[in-house]
């Protein structure tokens, strides 16, 4: 009798009813996504390895990751590369789907304390940028509308940077502007970057000395660990960015890499309980981590469509997940997630955002004045997890809900699910919170450890 009932209710043009509310449902809301087939400014392949994976063991090079908790009415959360795909500019992508970085109070982003030319800075740690900058002394601090403010406004911390300890590069710059309308640029140069025992010698970064900038007074710029296709260094003088003035070059980890300072793998543990973190350069943290889990799969290479400058080199973290499971439910569809620590939530597919969003009990509502979903802060969240290469890793229902984000109107919490349009689809912080993250860029794979 089980046997038949699971039969029916597996059966499409058959409604659910009660007596199969508690049998699994196994389901495809599209088509399986083609790794040929672009996605709304982005295209894929599956990255080369160029070595053996790594062997997963401890390494004293690490660096301790400090959260830093958004304001209310902070206009960014995360400074990922990934919002500039957010921002619509003449012969790029167009503009389609909501911006990451427009929620604010939910954010947490990460700091880490590195060596610039010896003087000891916080820069904000992201996976989803290459560029490595800081303030320059005597910057200029405007809005969005161009007009000038003293320097607190713009809400970097100190020491700014006087200069480069190798020389400034002549006619080159950098520029950056974020999906939320923030935008840095300054002269480029080469200076002795070092963080936590890891350091590169002449290693090419930015001043930013022109910003419009939502700081949080503790970071003064950007440690970038994605490869080297974002990067974004400009011939010719600020406001004339454009494809062929680009200039690819190498980035902190790269080169860190390539000079054989450490194994080509990092990885990533953002402490559960806390918004502290540690990232590990060359293998695992040596803390007493226990597992419950463990997956590996290919990396595949995100690229920005209509720029030939960044095809087919290695850009965005990205993997192909088997799928989600939450309560009873099983979702199969394959689509590409980008691995982003400055990105919060789990920005996904609408239909799958809205399903699990109407699995909390009471179900989350779509509220458009923030672009999230809401559900009552005492809500009770789904059985939820993310499945890796057969292996469920599941998510911490605290983490699914953030309590410090209420709707003054509602009263409700913002949830950790989010919609993320026709994409790109993003595995944020709600994920990374829950398991220990290994990028192996040398084999070109990713390796997931699910945390108790």
């Amino acid at each position: 009798m089980k046997a038949l009932k699971l039969a029916i209710c597996l059966l499409g043009s058959i409604v659910i009813t009660a007596s199969c509310a508690n049998l699994p449902q196994v389901r495809r809301h599209a088509p399986d996504w083609d790794l040929a087939k672009p996605m709304n400014g982005l295209t894929f392949e599956r990255a080369k390895a160029i070595k053996e994976p790594s062997s997963d063991r401890t390494t004293m090079h690490f660096s301790h990751l400090k959260g830093i908790k958004a304001r209310p009415g902070q206009q960014h959360s995360g400074v990922s590369a990934l919002s500039r795909l957010r921002s619509s500019t003449p012969g790029s992508i167009k503009q389609s789907f909501q911006n990451i970085s427009a929620l604010t109070a939910a954010s947490t982003q990460y700091a880490i304390q590195c060596g610039w030319d010896g003087v000891p800075v916080w820069l904000l740690f992201d996976t989803g940028s290459s560029d490595t900058w800081a303030t320059k002394t005597g910057f200029k601090c405007s809005d969005g509308t161009g007009d000038s403010h003293n320097e607190a406004a713009c809400g970097f911390s100190t020491p700014y940077i006087d200069g480069f300890g190798h020389g400034q590069i002549d006619e080159l710059h950098f520029y950056l502007k974020y999906g939320s309308g923030e935008h840095i640029s300054g002269p480029m140069g080469y200076s002795d970057v070092s963080c936590g025992g890891v350091s590169v010698a002449k290693q090419q970064v930015g001043l930013a000395n022109n910003t419009y900038w939502h700081g949080n007074n503790v970071t003064v710029g950007i440690l970038g660990l994605a490869y080297p296709a974002i990067t974004s260094a400009y011939y010719g003088d600020v406001g004339q960015e454009a494809p062929w003035n680009a200039m690819s070059y190498t980035p902190f980890l790269t080169n860190a890499i390539s000079q054989g300072t450490i194994d080509p793998v990092f990885s990533v543990a953002l402490i559960k309980n806390s918004t502290d973190g540690v990232i590990a350069w060359g293998g695992l943290p040596p803390m007493d981590w226990q597992f419950r889990g463990y997956a590996k799969t290919d990396l595949i290479i995100a690229n920005l469509v209509g720029q030939p400058e960044t095809a087919w080199k290695y850009s965005f973290y990205t993997i192909v997940p088997d799928g989600m499971r939450w309560d009873q439910t099983t979702d199969t569809t394959k689509y590409p997630y980008i691995v982003d620590t400055g990105t919060t939530m789990l920005y996904l597919p609408p239909p799958l955002a809205e399903s699990i969003a109407n699995s909390f009990q009471p179900r989350a509502v779509y509220l458009y004045q923030w672009g999230t979903y809401f559900a009552p802060c005492d809500a009770i969240p789904p059985h939820f997890a993310i499945i890796i290469s057969g292996v469920e890793f599941w998510i911490n229902p605290a983490d699914l809900i953030y309590q410090d984000l209420v709707d003054p109107l509602t009263g409700y919490c913002a949830i950790g699910i989010a919609s993320g349009g026709p994409g790109p689809y993003i595995l944020g912080d709600v994920f990374l919170q829950n398991v220990l993250a290994v990028f192996d860029v040398g084999a070109a794979e990713m390796r997931f450890y699910s945390r108790k």
